[in-house]
């Protein structure tokens, strides 16, 4: 015999069910919200809670719907919802794992203003109260909320796990050399990244398998430097999934940060950075003191090879294709551009690559999503006056046709500073570049 489940109300109207939020985006309700309609009055349902239609009313409820993770501030609060409620569902990937609340506590990101308020690291729902039931995924799936609340108003129990799907890889492939990483099972075999370095005449990435096991990897699965791999970033700069990712050293440029390190800024990384979030360049130094740098340097590297004559690489990545691609050209190839940093130094730039010369360097996209984690009103900063030198008597070739075309003619005729920047449309669609930039581009 089926147990009944107690959380179906015997009163006119039935099962009556309320919806809170708190620490999340809201995005699951939001989605929800259409569906509530329906659900009124339908299959013994009724909805007496959800700010969202304006039903606020304290008043009695069976199932206590719950989205978001739970801060300090909200324990009483939450406590007090679960003595009121038969039942309660957690609603999403935020409540399930206490996510999108707890992102800037673990990374460090300038919590002083929550704290002041009374908030501190905010947990999953079922760490301060009992959970009968979960709709996971982020957003929540709004079908399977609806089965649910179907099911309780039903009778029937609750139920804690999910359905195993009826298909399910057995393995996914996971390359790692510490500068990229590629993990097959978030691949959507889109494509970009074959093609892209395709375009770098590099081919270190294909595609291998059949049918629904095709997959993304690189030639008989070689780790990345042993496929040819020149670390340019590309395609983790491109991959629309994050399958692809090259090394993040934002914790560590934190860390750095909050002793009064110092911050050396590529100029075109602080313009794109600029660009990215709507502001001044000069805010954007302004920016970097707020976040705790004692010291911000601006530098344009292409000043750095003035007058050293030869093929100049911007990073190692170019240094690398031009030996590949072009190894006759290599009596021609001067050291690549390096920025001068110390142990207490972050290094920021619109090149992933430059990831190999330093520790901890973060990208100009990196830059932006801190900004936006950080909370400092951009608006608000002083806009900071800047001195930099810019590079005069050098060339500068960008992208794979017009290096290939420099370097064909350096070699013809040798003179002067030939700076090489290898992706597509140069430097100014790097690897390290704001993605928003790159979209536009």
């Amino acid at each position: 015999m089926t147990p009944v489940c107690h959380a179906q109300s015997t009163e006119v109207g039935g099962m009556k069910v309320a919806f809170f939020g708190f620490g999340s985006c809201e995005g699951c309700r939001y989605r929800v919200v259409n569906e509530l309609h329906k659900l009124a009055g339908e299959s013994g349902i009724e909805i007496v809670r959800e700010p969202l239609l304006g039903l606020s009313a304290d008043t009695e409820y069976d199932v206590a719907v719950i989205e978001g993770s739970i801060s300090t501030r909200d324990i009483e609060e939450v406590k007090k919802i679960r003595e009121k409620a038969k039942l309660v569902v957690a609603l999403g990937s935020c409540a399930l794992l206490g996510e999108t609340s707890t992102l800037g506590y673990r990374l460090g990101l300038r919590i002083e203003e929550y704290v002041k308020d009374g908030y501190a690291d905010a947990v999953p729902v079922h760490q301060v109260i009992k959970v009968d039931s979960y709709v996971r995924g982020c957003p929540a799936s709004v079908d399977e909320l609806v089965r649910l609340l179907k099911t309780l108003a039903a009778g029937f129990p609750p139920l804690r796990y999910e359905r195993r799907f009826e298909y399910e890889r057995a393995a996914d492939l996971v390359l790692d050399d510490g500068f990229l990483k590629l993990d097959t099972g978030k691949c959507i075999v889109c494509g970009r990244c074959v093609d892209l370095c395709a375009q770098l005449d590099v081919h270190a990435l294909t595609q291998a398998y059949r049918g629904f096991r095709v997959i993304v990897t690189t030639p008989a699965q070689l780790p990345f430097m042993e496929a040819g791999c020149i670390r340019c970033g590309l395609c983790a700069a491109y991959c629309p999934v994050s399958a692809l990712r090259y090394r993040s050293d934002v914790e560590g440029a934190l860390e750095l940060a909050k002793r009064g390190g110092k911050a050396v800024i590529e100029r075109l990384a602080l313009e794109a950075t600029a660009e990215a979030l709507g502001v001044k360049p000069g805010q954007v130094v302004s920016l970097l003191r707020e976040l705790g740098f004692s010291d911000v340097e601006v530098v344009d590297p292409l000043t750095l090879a003035a007058g050293l004559g030869g093929l100049i690489p911007f990073s190692s990545a170019e240094e690398r294709w031009i030996r590949q691609t072009f190894p006759e050209a290599a009596s021609f190839v001067k050291p690549p551009v390096k920025l001068a940093a110390g142990k207490d130094t972050v290094v920021i730039s619109a090149c992933a690559a430059r990831k190999e010369d330093h520790a901890p360097t973060i990208t100009a996209h990196e830059l932006v999503e801190i900004a936006k984690w950080s909370r400092i009103v951009l608006e608000d900063l002083p806009d900071e006056p800047l001195s930099v030198v810019s590079a005069s008597g050098v060339k500068v070739a960008a992208g794979p046709e017009e290096c290939k075309a420099a370097i064909g003619n350096f070699m013809k005729e040798p003179s002067g500073t030939l700076i090489l920047q290898i992706c597509p449309g140069g430097c100014a669609q790097g690897s390290g570049m704001p993605y928003r930039l790159l979209s536009q581009r």
